[in-house]
């Protein structure tokens, strides 16, 4: 009975051994796939605050962007009153430049009659 004792014991601690060595492997394993877990959250979180930050730049831009827009939606009445009331004048100006310039015209056809 001392043999067969002898073998069983040998292979318990056989299979002590093997069942510790395989859970090293996993655990070096797992240690692997951790480090690459870290590395990969880190490029994540890295990526997060560049977007996070391009995130804020483009609402700073936005509001920028409705404040003008504000201001012209206030402004542009005054404004297409102010060009309507210029193109008037413009075309006011211009019709009385015809009417002197045809006024000069007969003005001066009716001198040359007149001699």
């Amino acid at each position: 009975m001392a043999k067969k004792d002898e073998k069983s014991k040998m292979t318990l601690e056989k299979l002590g051994r093997l069942t510790k060595q395989g859970f090293l492997e996993v655990d070096k394993r797992f240690g692997e796939v951790d480090k690459k877990i870290s590395a990969l959250d880190t490029k994540i979180e890295v990526k997060s605050e560049k977007l996070d930050n391009r995130l804020a730049k483009v609402e700073f831009e936005l509001r920028e962007v409705k404040v003008d827009v504000k201001w012209m939606k206030e402004n542009f009445s005054e404004l297409f009153t102010k060009l309507d009331k210029f193109v008037a004048l413009y075309k006011k100006q211009e019709q009385e430049m015809l009417v002197r310039q045809n006024l000069s015209r007969s003005n001066s056809g009716n001198l040359f009659q007149i001699r």
